[in-house]
């Protein structure tokens, strides 16, 4: 059986009276939603998904067009493994509010999308491109040359929730309900848009603004189009976020839930739910009901964080797919539940 949570909570986080079953860990999610299919989370109202994309979403340089002709290129903002990002603005216009991530399209680091055939590339990148949350970066333009691919974004002017953590220290449970809220609407949003991002994780939330207010979700360079049907896929993500069937090799876009959960786990308690570089000890913990049991939730913060919390941390790690959602309910509210398929 999946995890039924039963605690109700206010906007407060106080732990009210058990007046209806099934409810967990809050109202914090405002609004009404419709929910047509699991693996969503309620945030505000979505729009609908755009039904034609512009067909130069992905614009090819060639000859002796180039990027630098287009846009100017400012400050490095930061880099990793698979390219570098730079501020940017539109020649034409100056646009200042942009950034562009600059990745190879060959060799060992390459963008994935560069190495998908045409169609499916050009569908991805058009989903990306359509998604318009205020919880998830805006994608502008892809731009190919020969040897590169160039990401147009908006810029995100504040730390990942990673490093904010690292700077404040241990969180407030305001401050985790809202962050909480926000990845998770912006999660829901890219399932109703018929992808699973692959790579939820801190380090790919960003504030927009210094104050530390609007979190955003970025880097889909991991991203693939999926529904709730498991399929076979390439076993991507970062390890200690990942959900135990990522391994197995056959998933479903559930798989950002559990990573959600670990991401909420850490917000919660300062730590990682699983902590090991040993991917057969990890999958072996996923599957051991007592170090993946009431254990999980030992420890100060947990002892002090409302029930609720732990409601929804422990639905989103079920290890069981099929019991990991999140649905609405509610008379015109918009309540997250989390329970058996």
């Amino acid at each position: 059986m999946g995890y039924e949570p039963c605690a109700e909570f206010s906007a407060e986080g106080k732990q009210q009276p058990d007046q209806d079953r099934g409810l967990s860990w809050i109202r914090f999610v405002q609004g009404v939603a419709r929910v047509t299919s699991p693996a969503i989370c309620c945030g505000e109202r979505q729009k609908e998904v755009p039904k034609h994309e512009p067909a130069d979403v992905l614009v090819s340089l060639e000859g002796e067009q180039t990027f630098e002709a287009l846009f100017q290129i400012g400050e490095l903002i930061g880099h990793g493994t698979f390219g570098k990002v730079y501020g940017c603005s539109y020649r034409s216009s100056g646009t200042h509010d942009l950034c562009v991530k600059i990745v190879a399209t060959s060799g060992r680091h390459a963008a994935r999308a560069s190495r998908l055939p045409k169609d499916e590339k050009l569908q991805l990148l058009r989903l990306i491109a359509s998604l318009r949350h205020p919880n998830i970066v805006r994608y502008f333009r892809f731009l190919q040359s020969s040897e590169m691919l160039y990401v147009v974004m908006s810029r995100c002017l504040g730390p990942d929730l990673a490093e904010h953590v690292e700077a404040v220290g241990h969180l407030k449970m305001k401050d985790v309900k809202s962050f909480s809220r926000m990845m998770l609407s912006a999660v829901a949003s890219v399932h109703q848009h018929g992808l699973m991002h692959r790579d939820v994780k801190p380090e790919n939330f960003r504030f927009t603004d210094p104050a530390a207010t609007t979190l955003q979700l970025l880097d889909f360079g991991a991203a693939k189009i999926g529904d709730d049907v498991p399929k076979v896929h390439t076993v991507v993500g970062t390890l200690l976020y990942a959900a135990p069937e990522v391994f197995e090799g056959a998933y479903a876009r559930s798989c950002d839930l559990w990573s959600c959960g670990a991401v909420i786990f850490f917000l919660v308690s300062g730590h990682l739910p699983f902590q090991t570089s040993d991917v057969t000890m990890l999958r072996s913990m996923h599957r051991d009901p007592v170090l993946n049991g009431e254990c999980l939730f030992r420890g100060e913060y947990w002892r002090q964080a409302p029930l609720g919390a732990r409601s929804l941390v422990r639905g989103l790690l079920s290890v069981e797919a099929r019991h990991r959602q999140l649905t609405a309910t509610g008379g015109g509210k918009a309540v997250v539940v989390v329970g058996p398929g």
